[in-house]
This record gives C-alpha cells, sequence and structure tokens, in this order.
C-alpha cells in the first residue's frame, strides 16, 4: 500500500502566541497546540498508522524550539515515526523549499503521497480512513486537498464555478481549482511538478499553472476532512470547535 509522508511546517511564535501573522483572524477556540495534538490524535486511531511517517519542519532556533510546545510534545512516544528538523527559515517560501528539499530525499516510492501540511490546521477523526478509501476506489487525481474552501461558496469569483462529483462508499469529492499550501501528492508527481513549486508564486495561480499547463486534477472532500483555522473560512457542515475542544482536554501532556 501507499505510505503518506506528512511535511508539517511549523513556526516558533515569538510574539503571538495564536498566530505568526496577528493580522490573521482566527476562531476563538484555535491555537497551534491542538491542532498539532488533533493531528497525532488522528494518525494514532487509524488503523493504517503504520503506514504513516510525520516529518516536522520547525522555522526557528534550538533556543526557539526549547520554550516550544513541540519539544514537550517530541518526549511522547508514538506507534509511527516522527523526526524534527531544525530550520532557520525565517519566511514561510523558504520553510516551504526546505520541506520540499526533505521531501525529494525521502527513501519513498512513486506511489507513496507527501501531505505538505500548515500549522494551522484541524482534522476529523477518520480523514486517513477515508484517505485510503479514495485511493482504493480507482477514482484518479493528481493532488487532493482535504479542505473543502468556504470561499468557493460565496466569493462572486467562483459563482459560475463547475465541478465534477465523485463518490467512495462513504464520502464525496469534487474537482476544485485551487486550494492553500497544504494537500496530498504522489511522489511521482511532486517530482515531475518540483520546478513549479519551488518558485515563489501565490498557490491559487499555482495551481491554475499546473492545470493549464499539465492538466493536473486536484480534489477536495465534501464535507471537509480538514479545515483551514480561519475565521470566516472554516470547511462547512463540521462542528470544529468540538473538535478543537478533544485534543484541547489533552493539554499540558
Amino acid at each position: 500500500m501507499s505510505r503518506i509522508f506528512i511535511l508539517y511546517r511549523h513556526v516558533h511564535a515569538r510574539h503571538n502566541g495564536r498566530s505568526r501573522d496577528p493580522t490573521k483572524k482566527r476562531p476563538s477556540w484555535f491555537d497551534f497546540e491542538s491542532s498539532y495534538l488533533n493531528l497525532l490524535d488522528t494518525i494514532r486511531a487509524s488503523k493504517f498508522n503504520s503506514l504513516i511517517t510525520l516529518e516536522v519542519v520547525y522555522d526557528g532556533t534550538p533556543i526557539d524550539f526549547r520554550s516550544d510546545f513541540l519539544e514537550t510534545v517530541a518526549r511522547v512516544p508514538q506507534p509511527f515515526p516522527i523526526k524534527i528538523s531544525l530550520a532557520e527559515a525565517g519566511s514561510n517560501i523558504t520553510s516551504w523549499r526546505v520541506a520540499m528539499n526533505i521531501a525529494e530525499r525521502l527513501d519513498a516510492a512513486d506511489d507513496d503521497f507527501f501531505y505538505f501540511l500548515e500549522n494551522d490546521y484541524l482534522h476529523v477523526d477518520n480523514w486517513i480512513d477515508k484517505f485510503f478509501e479514495l485511493i482504493a476506489s480507482g477514482i484518479y487525481f493528481d493532488y487532493l486537498s482535504l479542505y473543502d474552501h468556504r470561499d468557493k461558496y460565496f466569493y462572486p469569483m467562483y459563482s459560475d464555478l463547475s465541478s465534477k462529483i465523485f463518490a467512495t462508499n462513504t464520502h464525496h469529492w469534487r474537482t476544485t481549482p485551487s486550494t492553500c499550501g497544504s494537500f496530498l501528492v504522489r511522489r511521482s508527481i511532486f517530482l515531475q511538478d518540483f520546478d513549479y513549486w519551488f518558485r515563489d508564486i501565490q498557490d491559487h495561480v499555482q495551481f491554475q499553472e499546473l492545470y493549464s499547463k499539465k492538466c493536473r486534477t486536484l480534489l477536495s472532500p465534501i464535507p471537509g476532512l480538514s479545515t483551514h483555522c480561519m475565521e470566516g473560512y472554516l470547511s462547512p457542515a463540521v462542528d470544529w470547535n468540538s473538535i478543537a475542544a478533544k485534543s484541547k482536554r489533552r493539554l499540558p501532556l
């Protein structure tokens, strides 16, 4: 079976504990710790957890790391491997390129998947099972987002958006024109598109180019299996507050 290598990018928040960018509007229940613990919880609960490897790209100094919640969490054994790489990137694009370079060097097969994941996402409990159900269905895709973008439902630019809808045994999936910087991609496709992703281009434009120039197919789920934790943009039809609360109750470790 295919494996999933999660490349999780986390930045040490020096001045604002809730965001690298304090201008971002977050839900009142959001914090980085519970988002990361939610990820660990959902991996640990899956029957496929032996197929998961978590690679954390930590944007900060060794001194930063010692005062970060990740330092404490890293001491707790998990039933899947976790590796933390410190990279004093200093910017989103630089940490992204670090993650890409790590992915390129991983001992992965062409049919394995890389999950590039930012640190402000939550996941539903069974996202991994839903992912492998999609793989087993034979439905074709090149890229996969687990986030059902709320903006696709109300932005005027998407008023004429049409999607092809697919169904597995327990979920629906749609073609979509773009997603954020958190997505899954087969290793073989990632290597073919490596030069595209190494540029400093906004993710929406990036996916548009991959569709127009390389005919890449991007799917996302209905309802979402993850959400970007931005006020007003949460994946609809899911109680994300309750999901966040389940991991908050585990703090402190």
